[in-house]
């Protein structure tokens, strides 16, 4: 997979879908096989059209956009789908007052689209005001093939990034998994904390996220992965909230306790793959209960990571 940040005349015909992508998930997937499949009949290239940036975070530069993926991540989820191509582009002020059939134009003059797949309910374009029979108007007129594709779905829900994000914000991470088809990830350095957890015995990492962006799921406890710098896997168990039963603090927490591993993690890198949600948090009454409810826990944990 090649990644085009800017115009070039070097490229050959492309068929693509456009959108944010953010997930890379069951539904995008299921777009993306189908523009291959339409690029494989036709003789030309697939590729994707994307944006570094979420275009609601440029134009209002207070807005969290809590992202399913950074771009580093979509980059990897999307070049394992097989494109070809994928168009990066950097959205702006000029970008966001194009109507849609002067992006389709934009599109085919500067990055050789000769086709493109638009989800069943995307919309483009200044203020987003023109529909699907709209764009296949423009593409006529500009000798580009407009395809729409189909609704995948979980049961009776559609799947979306906005469906995968209210479930990570309910905690719900399995079912967000199973949609993304991979386990939903965040990424962080590890600080310094109170040292609570090494007085009781269950001595924890305590995680600054890497990107103020990124969706953190709900609060509670639950089962991971660790992957540390030197790239082992390991299990652990996860607590994201106000810790209650030590500080109740104002400020969210995120601390991972990693069975059985003892080294030094101070300073470092490392990322926690969600495998399940466990329970909420709680208060406990004191530092002797929360022990032995960790204890549970990590009797949990190791059922659960087999």
């Amino acid at each position: 997979m090649k990644i085009i940040s800017s115009p070039t005349s070097n490229l050959p015909k492309l068929i693509a879908g456009i959108g944010f992508f953010d997930g890379v998930h069951l539904g995008h997937q299921s777009l993306i096989r189908d523009l291959k499949r339409t690029a494989e009949e036709t003789a030309i290239s697939s590729a994707v059209v994307t944006f570094r940036r979420h275009p609601r975070s440029v134009l209002n530069s207070e807005y969290r956009p809590q992202l399913i993926n950074l771009f580093n991540e979509k980059m990897q989820h999307l070049s394992n789908t097989g494109i070809d191509y994928v168009i990066a582009l950097d959205f702006d002020l000029a970008m966001s007052r194009m109507s849609s059939y002067e992006f389709i134009k934009f599109l085919r003059d500067k990055y050789n689209l000769a086709g493109l797949y638009i989800g069943y309910d995307h919309r483009f374009g200044y203020n987003r005001s023109d529909g699907f029979e709209d764009y296949q108007r423009y593409g006529k007129e500009l000798g580009v093939e407009i395809y729409k594709a189909g609704v995948a779905l979980a049961g009776t829900t559609p799947i979306s990034s906005s469906v995968i994000r209210r479930f990570l914000k309910e905690g719900n991470v399995s079912v967000a998994n199973d949609m993304l088809t991979y386990r939903y990830s965040l990424s962080g350095k590890v600080v310094s904390g109170y040292g609570v957890g090494r007085t009781i015995g269950f001595k924890t990492a305590n995680i600054e996220v890497e990107d103020l962006d990124k969706l953190i799921p709900g609060n509670g406890v639950y089962a991971v992965y660790v992957k540390t710098a030197d790239g082992v896997m390991h299990r652990g168990m996860m607590n994201i909230g106000n810790r209650p039963t030590v500080h109740d603090n104002i400020e969210r927490a995120i601390e991972v306790h990693i069975l059985d591993f003892d080294g030094e993690l101070y300073e470092s890198n490392i990322e926690i793959f969600f495998e399940k949600f466990m329970r909420p948090e709680r208060k406990m009454s004191g530092l002797e209960e929360l022990k032995s409810q960790l204890a549970e826990d990590r009797e949990m944990v190791k059922k659960i990571l087999k």
